[in-house]
């Protein structure tokens, strides 16, 4: 972990606030007020004195090259999981054309109306299962990008990549793609940390060169030499797969097709509305912003209207939790939902106990203009709890503060696993709490479980240079 918590908190937040005042964004029917502001520091100084509490910015200390971990049983776990996702969610879209992506967002409209009255969920056997399921291909990412010696792209892509494809396509959502794509790009970078990369040191200019020391003379020969008493040969160690070019290009084709893909369900969704242009006309109306603002015409004259639409809901869904949590803390009136605005899974169970419950609550929402947009992880707490969700995003800073000691000192490689999840959750905050990210509450189910089936394995001394790291197979 490059920041603490704590910092990348304050930095996402206030690169936020700078997008949204920097691009000409413009309110028409919402107004940030004072109060709001004051709400949303408490949160954020809960959040940063209890990360602080648990560990100050520090400097990383060398890793233990003997102190390796065993992943075989975790492994195990999570391409079986992983398999019953895929399996699951293939036989949920064997009657549904997935690829008609006016057809998936009226349905996807259809759940959300559902979600809105607390009527129960129609959604099969099957997609209930894969939904419990696909996360565990975000775990996948980390463990075979992050943590083995040689990765295999097969892997990556039935495993790693497969369970949150197939969850997009059966949603008919950007979510769970979208994520995927965060959480492979992060595990790239957790791989920088778990096999660095020497660094080459410089000669100097008009430096010397070292001079060679002389060769030993050959020692006399032994009676019995070692291989002759059967003593095994040392294995070569096999170098440490560094993503290549072809490595690269397969995942910088993955995340350019999920950009496509990303960019085709903004524009169905326009052309369901009439185009991109009434679109655009149509934000101010149904959104409550515009893209109206200082600097507008050079964006459309440069862009056109497509370019602009895009920069616009693609900056919106970033900074849109900023508007939102700060009209929640000034006009939320309605009762503490308990979790059933925020996690998914509490949602559905309410639906099914006590759908009159969910649904005046989420009147409430529905009369501020409120329900269908991201309403930031603070947002939600207060929603769920009032203040007393000050005290879940206490316990969320101060946990995210235990893995970053635990990073930096260096004992335990097992914790590097979970920075690629504390970092996301920290940045996304904007949008919800980790646990409400795309069925982030099952994620953190499969994340925890195969942070515990893996096993911490320190080698003997006299093996060390003939075996190479558990975590590397």
């Amino acid at each position: 972990m490059t920041f603490h918590p704590a910092v990348l908190m304050l930095i996402s937040w206030i690169s936020a606030y700078a997008i949204f005042f920097i691009l000409p964004f413009r309110l028409e029917s919402r107004v940030l007020t004072p109060y709001g502001f004051l709400i949303t520091a408490v949160f954020l100084t809960t959040f940063c004195a209890a990360a602080l509490s648990a560990a100050r910015p520090m400097q990383q200390r060398p890793r233990d090259p003997l102190v390796t971990v065993n992943f075989r049983r975790a492994d195990q776990v999570m391409m079986i999981a992983a398999i019953i996702a895929i399996a699951a969610l293939f036989m949920d879209m064997q009657n549904n054309n997935v690829f008609d992506l006016a057809a998936s967002y009226a349905a996807r409209s259809g759940r959300a109306t559902d979600l809105l009255q607390g009527a129960q969920s129609n959604s099969s056997i099957w997609f209930q299962i894969g939904f419990l399921f696909y996360p565990v291909g975000y775990v996948y990412l980390a463990r075979e990008i992050g943590f083995r010696l040689r990765p295999q792209i097969w892997r990556i892509a039935v495993f790693g990549l497969g369970p949150p494809t197939l969850a997009a396509l059966a949603m008919g959502g950007r979510g769970p793609l979208f994520f995927a794509v965060v959480y492979a790009v992060l595990s790239y970078f957790l791989r920088q940390q778990v096999f660095p990369t020497p660094k080459r040191t410089r000669r100097k200019a008009g430096a010397r060169p070292a001079i060679p020391a002389p060769a030993p003379a050959p020692a006399r020969a032994a009676a019995p030499t070692a291989a002759y008493m059967g003593a095994p040969k040392p294995r070569k160690r096999r170098k440490v797969f560094r993503f290549g070019a072809r490595s690269k290009v397969a995942l910088g084709l993955f995340a350019g097709v999920a950009m496509v893909y990303f960019i085709q369900v903004f524009i169905a969704r326009a052309e369901g509305g009439g185009g991109v242009e009434a679109a655009l006309g149509d934000v101010g109306l149904n959104w409550g912003v515009s893209f109206n603002g200082h600097f507008s015409n050079l964006f459309y004259s440069i862009l056109g209207s497509e370019g602009t639409y895009m920069v616009f809901v693609f900056a919106w869904y970033w900074v849109q939790g900023i508007v939102m949590s700060n009209e929640i803390f000034t006009g939320y009136d309605g009762p503490m939902l308990m979790g059933t605005y925020g996690l998914d899974l509490v949602s559905a169970l309410m639906r099914r106990l006590n759908g009159d419950f969910v649904a005046d609550g989420f009147a409430t929402l529905l009369r501020m203009n409120v329900y269908g947009f991201v309403p930031s992880a603070f947002g939600s707490l207060y929603v769920d709890l009032k203040f007393f969700g000050l005290i879940p995003c206490a316990i969320w800073g101060y946990c995210a503060g235990l893995v970053y000691r635990n990073v930096k000192a260096g004992v335990d490689p097992r914790w590097l696993l979970l920075t690629p999840y504390i970092s996301a959750g920290i940045v996304m905050s904007l949008n919800n709490t980790p646990v409400g990210l795309s069925n982030g509450l099952m994620l953190h189910v499969w994340l925890l479980t195969a942070f515990f089936l893996s096993k911490p394995h320190r080698l003997g001394s006299g093996t060390v240079a003939r075996r190479r790291p558990l975590f590397a197979r």
